[in-house]
């Protein structure tokens, strides 16, 4: 499916707009958009290309023609980077259910590069990593098949309904992502070889109620996984309970109280520190930094500043470092580039986000149904529209036996931070009241 297509298709999926009344909107006066397939995936993804000579080989974009799409520009974590920069330059906020659940999918891949070997019993019995061969017409249908043929494999048969995200929302760019975590969350127990044979002013929350309460079902068997995954089912809960709640009553004093809560920041000064400590409930969607070790875990600073919802604590963070939000698997591709074993990789996740001039469907009529100044939605000019996106992409070659170093310290997140702190009339940004 042309991006295009699938932009206006979830966009007239639409079901509400929350006026959250955290300031009157601004425009983007940001970068300009990326045209190139190319850019695109390697700005947001730049350590996956780092240092090697790694091409692209195909993407979620490879059918999309990138000077007709609007507004795309890059994104290593598209949803929490994209909501704290919404929040941080007033620019409206419109989230589909499928980058959230990929975002929680993205954790659960690096939960299991320290815990795979744990919960073996729950997937598979064998030790090791057991082949799994295809052979296709083409690379795309070589890479979607691994998804059946993994459930196949595990002893789990909800796996892969699990992990295929089922809104009204999804697409099959969506599906092949979802596709992909599953590699990864599987990739201590399987080999993928593969051979082609010849043949926040507002937030818009995309899809219907039904669509976030499967969201929010899905969590349930995240305690399968294990203990943290267990937490971090505690820590997600009352969130999402939020997202579905926000339909019933878009414009009451909970909902919009929440919305506000989404990113507080607060200003450092020691020498060290970061630009800005960040908190709300937007931190809840960590728990493991990309090497499956601890992060955002409840610290003294957070007892102290951070925000509770139903019991739950919050997080502050410095997210000048934070891990990505996408995550990958090794892939052979057989008599591929001159070789008989290519090194590839496949990666996917909250890869890239778009930002649009004017505000998102619904806007006015929010207003009217809030009570809020209906002249705010008439000049198109004073309003920026931040979306979180999804992709994948396959690339090589890559030596699967030299370990990638991690970085987590890049210029999009520096960019957001400074961003948030440029908006800054105080110590701290943040409405933690509804007006």
């Amino acid at each position: 499916m042309l991006l295009s297509s699938l932009l206006l298709t979830a966009t007239a999926a639409a079901a509400v707009v929350i006026i959250p009344g955290g300031g009157d909107p601004k425009p983007y006066t940001g970068p300009a958009a990326l045209t190139s397939e190319d850019a695109y995936f390697r700005e947001s993804a730049p350590y996956e290309f780092y240092n090697n000579s790694a091409k692209l080989i195909m993407t979620s974009l490879s059918v999309t023609n990138m000077s007709t799409a609007p507004g795309l520009r890059p994104s290593g974590d598209s949803f929490v980077r994209g909501a704290i920069q919404a929040w941080g330059e007033h620019l409206h906020l419109v989230v589909r259910p499928d980058e959230v659940w990929f975002t929680i999918l993205v954790q659960m891949n690096f939960y299991m590069l320290s815990h795979a070997e744990e919960i073996r019993s729950l997937f598979v019995d064998h030790a090791g990593q057991e082949q799994i061969y295809i052979e296709d017409f083409t690379w795309y249908d070589v890479l979607i098949r691994f998804k059946d043929e993994i459930q196949k494999r595990v002893k789990t048969d909800w796996l892969l309904d699990w992990i295929t995200p089922n809104f009204s929302t999804t697409t099959d760019s969506d599906v092949m992502t979802a596709n992909i975590l599953m590699m990864g969350l599987t990739k201590a127990y399987f080999k993928y070889i593969g051979r082609q044979v010849c043949g926040i002013p507002s937030v818009t929350l995309l899809g219907t109620q039904s669509d976030w309460e499967k969201l929010l079902a899905k969590l349930d068997r995240l305690p399968d996984f294990g203990a943290e995954p267990a937490a971090y089912k505690a820590r997600l809960r009352p969130i999402l309970t939020r997202f579905v709640s926000s339909f019933a009553d878009p414009d009451s004093a909970a909902t919009r109280l929440f919305w506000n809560q989404i990113v507080n920041a607060q200003a450092a000064h020691v020498c060290g520190d970061p630009p800005v400590y960040v908190s709300g409930w937007i931190t809840g969607f960590y728990y493991w930094n990309d090497n499956g070790g601890p992060f955002a875990r409840t610290s003294v600073r957070s007892k102290e500043s951070g925000l509770a919802l139903d019991g739950v604590q919050y997080p502050v963070l410095d997210l000048s470092i934070a891990p990505v939000g996408y995550a990958r698997a090794p892939f052979v591709m057989k008599d591929f580039g001159g070789m008989e074993d290519f090194p590839a990789y496949v990666a996917a996740g909250g890869l890239g986000k778009e930002i649009t001039e004017g505000p998102p469907a619904g806007y006015k009529e929010a207003l009217e149904r809030s009570g809020g100044d209906v002249k705010l939605a008439e000049d198109e000019g004073v309003h920026g529209t931040l979306r979180p996106l999804s992709g994948w992409m396959l690339y090589g070659p890559l030596d699967h036996n030299v370990t990638q170093t991690q970085y987590w310290q890049d210029d999009e997140l520096l960019d957001v931070l400074f961003g948030v702190k440029r908006s800054m009339t105080g110590e701290t940004c943040g409405l933690m009241e509804v007006p």
